[in-house]
């Protein structure tokens, strides 16, 4: 019984470095003592840790949060660090019975799956996408610097750099980075190349430069917060909008809205097969009256022109994703435009509307802006973008 408690004991003063798949952390030595550093208590002294150990450096995020700070507060209000208490993954998973969803929301390490879909943890399940998924190499912390020093025993791995090694496991579930590959942003686009190389590192986790502890040496890394598709900031970097209108013959107007997938290095929208882009027309006249309005429960279906989204399995609909630098009014699900015999002259907006599910909401509410990255508006349809424009004389 005495050595499990010793364990746990030393545990609780090893460092490590913090993150899932990155640039960012990996362990070099703390601060010194008295700066930062937590320190022992007299009747339990520090063990020796031995760089060759049999036993794990670490065990859980917190023991890396102890002199990773930043990068763990990072981790922690993260939607890696929180895959496991999101509402709508524990709805959609049967309240967390689904083993195949939690593989990949609270997995073991990534090697000991050898970089293959990863299997789930039966322990610390609510670390969820934690530190050591990700960095844990036998029993070191694995990172992408070499010569560290630290009490998480850390090693150089070039694989973690690798997207298709530390990303593709869980992110490829659903196509995304396939996507990539076969895309402008990919070291395998054909030449002329239209884009230079990107990885999924240079938008969901931005090079930042640092020190990896508190009083450290300032190094680059990578911030750890993977902002996506549930943050608006994230949203609007993929997609723009613009409109084209015509003057219909018999009188009126037609309103076709394009939107062009801009920032995004796959499809969007991608992953989860419940999210979709819509695109909508609020029209007035030119003494301001309203014409078509997407919140009225009555004109909504009028005024919405179409849909993109990666479709369920079985639906025997064909998947309407808009690629990476695409310019499209539609692929299929809907038209892509309106005509609205009465509006002779006036004012517009074109809307792109992002729901998280096919249920979300579309109503006057999903106008408020929010925090740039709020997540908790669950069941909302939210308007991304918004785009004014004219029509007629």
């Amino acid at each position: 019984m005495r050595a499990p408690m010793l364990l746990r004991t030393a545990c609780l003063f090893l460092a490590c470095v913090l993150a899932a798949g990155a640039l960012g952390g990996c362990g070099e030595a703390g601060p010194a003592k008295g700066e930062n550093e937590t320190q022992p208590k007299q009747d339990t002294p520090a063990p020796k840790v031995d760089a060759e150990a049999d036993s794990p450096a670490l065990e859980t995020a917190a023991q890396c949060g102890v002199c990773h700070t930043e990068i763990y507060a990072e981790w922690k209000a993260s939607y890696h660090g929180r895959a496991m208490e999101d509402p709508l993954f524990r709805e959609l998973s049967a309240e967390v019975n689904k083993e195949e969803c939690i593989r990949c929301h609270a997995p073991v390490n990534l090697r000991d799956s050898g970089f293959e879909t990863p299997i789930a943890r039966s322990e610390m399940r609510e670390d969820a996408i934690s530190c050591l998924s990700c960095h844990d190499s036998n029993g070191r912390m694995a990172g992408p610097s070499e010569g560290l020093k630290g009490r998480c025993r850390p090693v150089y791995d070039p694989q973690q750099q690798d997207v298709v090694k530390m990303c593709f496991v869980c992110h490829n579930q659903h196509d995304t980075g396939n996507e990539w590959l076969r895309g402008p942003y990919s070291p395998e686009a054909p030449e002329p190349r239209l884009r230079e190389v990107q990885t999924c590192l240079d938008c969901h986790m931005p090079a930042v430069e640092r020190p990896l502890v508190p009083n450290g040496k300032v190094r680059k890394g990578r911030r750890h917060t993977w902002f996506g598709g549930h943050s608006i900031t994230q949203l609007r970097k993929a997609a723009e909008l613009d409109v084209v209108t015509e003057k219909l013959p018999e009188g009126g107007h037609r309103f076709r809205v394009f939107v062009t997938n801009k920032g995004a290095g796959h499809a969007i929208p991608t992953d989860a097969r419940h999210r979709s882009f819509d695109t909508y027309v609020l029209i007035k006249d030119a003494q301001g009256k309203i014409l078509l309005d997407p919140t009225d429960a009555q004109q909504q279906s009028r005024a919405h022109l179409a849909k993109f989204r990666k479709f369920y399995r079985g639906s025997g609909k064909k998947d309407t994703q808009i690629p990476p630098l695409a310019r499209v009014d539609t692929l299929g699900e809907g038209a892509g435009f309106v005509d609205v015999p009465e509006a002779s002259s006036g004012t517009g907006e074109a809307w792109l509307v992002y729901r998280l599910t096919p249920r979300d909401v579309l109503n006057k509410r999903s106008l408020e802006e929010g925090p740039p990255n709020d997540i908790k508006r669950l069941y909302r349809a939210r308007v991304v973008i918004r785009k004014e424009f004219t029509y007629g004389p």
